[in-house]
């Protein structure tokens, strides 16, 4: 079994039915990794760039999720089996989708993530997000 390494998400409703249901669910959902695009669009990186650049990918995502009262930027690092990973395709609006923007065919569970990164206080374009492992997930809801 191959995993890919996935990088979802989320805002603070979004954490607390993780909590809830021990899953994210609904899917399809959008989430980021490195894709071939990714590659090619960096040939002489390595893959932890790739990575972080899909995770940059997700923390911006994250940002547009955020209700008017949040603060925090939160993304779960997830991984999952290859074929629960399918290609993104723009919207019939026309939106832009990232080079590492992936669709996940299935729901995640929490026993599949690895980490959450958020922010340390309000969400700042310029900040590097904190790293949590996922047993620290109620650390985590006590900040929200």
């Amino acid at each position: 079994m191959t995993l890919t390494r996935i990088y979802i998400p989320l805002n603070a409703a979004g954490l607390r039915r993780l909590d809830a249901d021990r899953a994210v669910t609904g899917a399809p959902f959008l989430a980021y990794a490195v894709t071939d695009a990714v590659r090619a669009s960096a040939p002489a990186a390595g893959q932890d760039q790739w990575e972080y650049s899909a995770l940059g990918d997700a923390v911006l995502r994250s940002a547009e999720l955020l209700s008017p009262r949040e603060k925090r930027r939160l993304v779960a690092a997830a991984d999952v089996e290859s074929e629960l990973v399918g290609s993104a395709v723009p919207s019939d609006s026309g939106d832009f989708i990232e080079d590492s923007a992936v669709l996940i065919l299935e729901s995640v569970a929490l026993n599949r993530i690895a980490s959450f990164q958020v922010d340390a206080d309000e969400a700042s374009e310029d900040d590097e997000l904190l790293w949590y492992d996922v047993t620290e997930l109620p650390v985590i809801l006590a900040l929200l």
